[in-house]
């Protein structure tokens, strides 16, 4: 554990009146543990916490030993009113969260008879042979006291137990489920409880460090009294999350915008979105906007351009074709480019990188054409054009813009920032805004 017990408790009871109050969570698995297993489920209840009305205050990982997680649960509710407990409530023998919750709260286990049919009905429903396996019994096996969390898209129900001062939920650890079990059922229980809801306003930004970024925004506590600002980076970006301040919910509107004029002034340039908002779902609605459509003719990004652009539903609206040409010869015969224009500077460089934009757009006959050809790695590189050599360019009405890429990283990470670099030139292209720096 990163804290000890009297830290965490000290930050718990030291939240001002009126704040959001405390919860921990603790996710069960071996596969956690081992890496196999990304922890896709904290960051879910962290954020649904969060805006319903809680605190996180602390996550911990557990093995699926009965020991450990008794350990883990009796160790958060010392601490906090509120403990999330996902994963190992499946029919398998490694499925022993319940037993780790009877040991820790001193409650014994016994079969509830409607839980237990209700697993037998949907075993026959999907079409399994009777009996149904003894293992499954073990899904209706609930500690005393223990009221049944609906799960609406799986067999594992969830727990909620009522002990001494706090109170315990115990949610299965397949994301899907957990998901809509939290949403349908912790969500509404902190909002009917806590002294208020947090609201956040993002802005996601691309092209700008966070260095950088903190810069320009150095003021916002002064531009901003009241609100809270956090830094966000990742996934090519970085988002810029404010928390608006207390108040009534009826203005609710109104202090969203005023974040969002104060931020817009100092890096309106940079800023792409609003709260989920993706980039490709961005240059999706400028295409319809002007009326416009797109090709792509990708190389070493290998189709993924296409992927990030065909993500967003309806983009059959303006998305007309994308072209992967990894081969000299794809680039001649796919995109038009000249052999010529390769042979004098190569498959990746800025004119190659222009002529498959333009190229693309003539065959497909689209207003809008993008080209991207580079070097991903970890091979390939020489020290003229090292790994990680990258040229992105736009032809459309407004312009043919180009920018000249030098990534570090993996080969996954260099193709995805590539991507991401390809649709902000767009995006700028399109929205009239300043050609990005090289």
């Amino acid at each position: 554990m990163a804290r000890g017990r009297g830290d965490l408790k000290a930050r718990a009871q030291a939240a001002p009146a009126g704040s959001a109050f405390a919860a921990e969570v603790v996710t069960v698995g071996n596969e956690i543990l081992s890496g196999r297993t990304v922890d896709t489920n904290f960051a879910h209840l962290a954020r649904l916490l969060e805006a319903a009305g809680a605190r996180v205050l602390h996550h911990e990982s557990v093995a699926d030993v009965p020991d450990e997680i008794a350990a883990a649960i009796q160790s958060a509710m010392s601490r906090v009113p509120l403990v999330v407990v996902t994963g190992g409530l499946g029919p398998t023998p490694d499925d022993v969260t319940r037993k780790g919750v009877s040991q820790a709260l001193a409650r014994p286990l016994s079969l509830d008879a409607d839980i237990l049919e209700n697993l037998r009905a949907r075993w026959r429903g999907r079409g399994g042979r009777d009996p149904m396996p003894a293992n499954n019994e073990l899904q209706a096996m609930v500690p005393r006291g223990a009221t049944i969390v609906p799960n609406p898209v799986g067999s594992a129900p969830g727990l909620q137990i009522q002990h001494e001062a706090s109170t315990l939920f115990v949610l299965p650890g397949v994301p899907m489920e957990m998901e809509a079990m939290a949403e349908q059922t912790i969500a509404p229980w902190i909002r009917a409880r806590a002294a208020r809801s947090v609201t956040y306003f993002t802005l996601r930004t691309h092209g700008i460090w966070e260095s950088v970024l903190a810069e320009k925004l150095h003021d916002l506590a002064s531009a901003l009294p009241g609100y809270a600002v956090a830094y966000l980076p990742g996934g090519g970006g970085v988002d810029v999350r404010v928390r608006l301040p207390l108040g009534d919910p009826a203005g609710l509107d109104e202090l969203r915008e005023r974040a969002r004029r104060v931020l817009l002034e100092r890096i309106g340039a940079y800023a792409f979105g609003e709260d989920d908002e993706s980039l490709e779902s961005v240059v999706g609605k400028w295409l319809v906007a002007r009326g416009y459509h797109l090709a792509i003719a990708e190389s070493c990004t290998g189709g993924l351009l296409a992927g990030r652009i065909t993500d967003v539903p309806g983009s059959s609206a303006y998305f007309d074709r994308g072209v992967v040409c990894y081969s000299n010869a794809a680039k001649v015969a796919l995109a038009g480019v000249p052999a010529s224009l390769i042979e004098e500077h190569g498959a990746v460089s800025e004119p190659v990188a222009r002529a498959l934009a333009s190229g693309v757009a003539k065959v497909s006959g689209t207003e809008v054409g993008i080209g991207v050809t580079g070097i991903a790695g970890p091979t390939g590189g020489t020290p003229d054009k090292p790994v990680g050599t990258v040229h992105v360019a736009c032809f459309a009405p407004e312009g043919e813009w180009h920018r000249h890429l030098r990534l570090t990283g993996s080969r996954g990470l260099i193709r995805d920032r590539s991507v991401t670099a390809a649709l902000d030139l767009v995006r700028r292209l399109l929205a009239g805004l300043p050609e990005p720096v090289r």
